[in-house]
């Protein structure tokens, strides 16, 4: 027998002995435990009305002597075609 024949027929051994010991725990596990789940409802229900107001404050804001953003200038490209 080839090397490669004993690593395959190792492995399917080792999945069959794997296999068995499972069965085996699970017919083993006959708990008889049950959980059971209660479930409150609330009897009575409670409307709220609420509103929402919203108010604006509007502020001025002034440079705090930091680097002006970029303004908008138009850039040129060398005559001729360029790019790729």
């Amino acid at each position: 027998m080839d090397t490669r024949t004993r690593w395959i027929v190792g492995i399917l051994v080792a999945l069959v002995i794997g296999l068995a010991v499972g069965l085996i725990i699970v017919a083993a596990d006959n708990s008889s435990s049950t959980t059971t789940l209660t479930q409150t409802r609330p009897t009575a229900t409670t409307r709220t009305q609420t509103r929402q107001t919203t108010t604006q404050a509007t502020t001025s804001t002034t440079p705090n002597g930091g680097t002006p953003a970029p303004g908008t200038t138009t850039r040129t490209s060398p005559s001729g075609s360029g790019g790729l």
